[in-house]
């Protein structure tokens, strides 16, 4: 469980960051549809929900690149 709350937490690995389980929930999600889609023979438009996501995870990048990380504990 330490690989995951380093994924989630900011560098100090003590403060939950929404912005990282936002970006980890979003990617959840595309592969849930894409799969639940395969088995249901439905259509998923990946790409669209792809290019969406795109913009999700551009705009996260660009808030976590501004965002000031916690301080140190």
């Amino acid at each position: 469980m330490k690989w995951f709350k380093q994924i989630i937490t900011e560098p100090d690995n003590l403060t939950v960051c929404p912005v990282r389980i936002i970006a980890l929930l979003g990617a959840l999600q595309y592969l849930g549809m894409a799969a639940a889609n395969y088995v249901q023979h439905h259509v998923f438009d990946a790409q669209g929900y792809a290019i969406g996501f795109g913009a999700l995870l551009g705009g996260i990048g660009v808030a976590l690149g501004l965002k000031k990380d916690s301080p140190k504990a």
